[in-house]
């Protein structure tokens, strides 16, 4: 037979528990703040990414997509938007998201860590913050793709709530595929 293990009881002379502070601050991206960004993307795909996908995608995914004309797009367009990670008033991480047609999903589109930052809840913190835009526009559910073979951000991502739905592959132009997971977190 278990037996019950004893009741602890709070004492009332106890220091009150303090929950731990946020590892970092999230500043909604400004035009100044959009350098920051495409470095930011620079340094952490450059990274991250060999071994996943060629080099000379990366850089062709770079210039495409983190232009300053590109970032500028989430700062501009309705129910969209950009956000810094910031770590003793540096930055080290990013978020952009917009809302989908149909508009109950909103779409997680870029979330990057400085990877010396890496476990210290940061990219939780910016999925959380995309959360609560999502549920401010009504969502119901926030969507995003991650590539198949990016295993460690996929697990990352099933952390923080999000199931695989369904696979596809997505040309992008000069001969590149993305070959992604399409994962969803039901709000």
């Amino acid at each position: 037979m278990l037996k019950s293990p004893p009741a602890h009881r709070c004492a009332s002379t106890a220091p009150p528990t303090e929950l731990p502070a946020l590892p970092v601050a999230i500043a909604t991206a400004r035009a100044a703040d959009l350098p920051i960004v495409a470095r930011l993307a620079h340094e952490i795909w450059h990274r991250h990414y060999p071994g996943i996908i060629p080099v000379a995608q990366i850089d062709y995914m770079l210039a495409r997509s983190y232009n300053l004309e590109a970032l500028a797009d989430y700062l501009t367009r309705p129910d969209a938007g950009l956000a810094l990670a910031m770590r003793d008033e540096a930055p080290v991480g990013f978020v952009g998201w917009f809302r989908l047609e149909p508009p109950a999903s909103m779409k997680l589109d870029k979330l990057y860590v400085v990877p010396e930052h890496h476990g210290a809840g940061i990219g939780r913190a910016l999925i959380e913050h995309v959360v609560m835009q999502a549920r401010a526009a009504a969502c119901s559910r926030i969507t995003l793709n991650v590539n198949r073979g990016n295993a460690g951000s996929i697990r990352a991502y099933e952390r923080c709530g999000f199931v695989i739905s369904e696979r596809g592959d997505f040309p992008i132009g000069n001969g590149y595929v993305m070959e992604d997971f399409i994962m969803v977190r039901q709000l």
